[in-house]
């Protein structure tokens, strides 16, 4: 009997020390996970190597290699983009001194063909602007400041500047909501979406915005009766330079390649769909509670 006793001591003990062994195990796993998830999610310091020899260990060396190679990958990310932020500043300087003497010659000459040659300098020196814009936008080569915004506001805002232009166009905006934005960059890229609509619709066109928040999204679509675009051409509608053969325009393909750019510095996404008679850029964007970006 006594033996038995001893027995069941012995294997109690045991049961014991491996449930210890689990349950410290487990923690160790918890405190891995939530370390690698710091520094995937806010940045946090990299996991250091571990010297035990135990299971753990060989997990958490891996782990450690894998986050080196990512803060490595970072580094060198922030290097191409300070790389192409100069390079698109100097690009930027080189440009504007030959065209500034281009339209001065072209003034002083004062040919018939001047109001042409004027006319392409301008154009030339727009496109210039807005690829260098977009080119230092995706190197993350401008500083968002976000803040409370009215859209509606940003919206008004934006069509402002292209009223006078189109003046047979009608806005009708529906709904209203107040995000946490780069008021800025934001009505930049309404901006662009509206102009793309206008050089899209008819003399009478009609664009329709209609927007809504939950605790969790923003969603704003911008809707036109331009006759949308071929089924294959949606994905290609915010690349640079491209321009749907079936939406034909003097534009040069960047301003909606330039609106992802900046929804994707808002940690959104934009699409394009079409519905009956026109063309639907969807855009959707996080509700953003930060005290700074």
């Amino acid at each position: 009997m006594g033996g038995l006793i001893a027995a069941l001591s012995l294997v109690s003990a045991a049961l014991l020390a491996l449930l210890l062994l689990h349950l410290r195990q487990r923690r160790r796993i918890r405190r891995l996970s939530e370390q690698m998830e710091r520094f995937l999610v806010c940045g946090g310091e990299p996991l250091r190597f571990s010297v035990r020899e135990d299971a753990l260990a060989p997990l958490q060396n891996a782990a450690a290699e894998l986050e080196n190679q990512v803060l490595l990958a970072r580094e060198q990310r922030q290097a191409e983009r300070r790389a192409t932020r100069d390079l698109t500043a100097d690009i930027s300087h080189q440009l504007k001194t030959p065209l500034a003497s281009l339209r001065l010659f072209c003034e002083m000459d004062g040919s018939a063909h001047m109001p042409g040659q004027l006319a392409q300098i301008e154009r030339m020196e727009r496109l210039i602007q807005s690829l260098l814009r977009l080119e230092r936008l995706c190197a993350d080569g401008y500083e968002f400041t976000f803040a409370d915004h009215d859209v509606s506001v940003l919206l008004r805002d934006a069509w402002q500047g292209l009223a006078s232009v189109y003046p047979g166009k009608r806005l009708t905006v529906e709904g209203h909501a107040v995000i946490r934005c780069d008021g800025k960059w934001l009505g930049e890229a309404f901006l662009n979406l509206l102009k793309n609509a206008c050089e899209h619709t008819p003399e009478d066109g009609e664009i329709t915005v209609r927007m809504e928040r939950s605790e969790a999204s923003f969603l704003c679509t911008v809707s036109d009766n331009g006759g949308g675009v071929r089924p294959e051409e949606l994905p290609r509608l915010f690349d640079r330079f491209y321009r749907a053969h079936s939406r034909e325009t003097g534009g040069a393909g960047i301003g909606l390649a330039i609106v992802r750019e900046i929804v994707r510095r808002h940690h959104g996404s934009i699409c394009a769909e079409n519905i009956p008679g026109g063309l639907r850029m969807v855009m959707t964007l996080p509700v953003l509670n930060l005290a700074k970006s």
